[in-house]
């Protein structure tokens, strides 16, 4: 549960999600894709209670492995 920007981008890279309390946020595509959830007080139970799970192959931002690939290509050209 949450007010915080950089805390709701977190909570994506530990694969869990997050009730932002705000009525926006510049992390929209975290609400759209179904990372995070804008609640109001009364909109935590819901939050709490949803049985609603992200699957890990949801990569909106990759998989963190772009270092690995870019060593492959220099190793390709080297």
């Amino acid at each position: 549960i949450t007010d915080s920007g950089g805390y709701q981008k977190e909570t994506y890279f530990a694969a869990k999600r997050a009730a932002v309390l705000m009525p926006a946020t510049g992390w929209v595509e975290l609400i759209d894709n179904g990372w995070n959830m804008l609640v109001d007080f009364d909109g935590l139970y819901d939050f709490v209670n949803s049985k609603a799970s992200i699957p890990y192959e949801s990569y909106i931002y990759g998989k963190g492995n772009a270092s690995e690939k870019i060593l492959n290509m220099i190793q390709k050209v080297i």
